[in-house]
């Protein structure tokens, strides 16, 4: 093979990944972690390490009810964004791969539950 040859090759091999449809999952729910067994950051990072999260990020959640009334309530809220990249599931990502990811979330320890604030968002970028 010409080396005129192999560059062409490289160059459309290349073309052809960077042109290639990847798909996101965008995830957003209520996360209620217990801060006085571990730190906030803790959790997080835990969560950023689950296979296919690539984004983890919070915003404080205002609490409304009986739960405000609650003086030393260890129960922290935030509204938890995650965007998921199905490329480390070899088989294809599923519906039952998602599930496993949210449960994955609610056994991280310091993690009292995780649901689903919005429908999950499937993006092709």
């Amino acid at each position: 093979m010409k080396k005129s040859e192999l560059i062409q090759l490289i160059k459309e091999e290349l073309s052809n990944i960077l042109n290639e449809e990847s798909t996101q999952y965008n995830v957003e729910g209520l996360l209620q972690t217990d801060t006085t067994s571990r730190p906030q950051k803790d959790i997080l990072s835990d969560i950023r390490s689950l296979p296919g999260i690539t984004i983890v990020s919070t915003k404080d959640y205002e609490l409304q009810g009986p739960e405000v009334l609650a003086f030393n309530n260890p129960n922290y809220y935030t509204v938890l964004r995650i965007k998921i990249d199905p490329h480390p599931y070899p088989a294809g990502f599923k519906d039952e791969d998602l599930q496993n990811l949210f449960d994955d979330i609610r056994s991280i320890e310091g993690v009292r539950n995780f649901k689903l604030s919005k429908s999950v968002e499937k993006k092709t970028v």
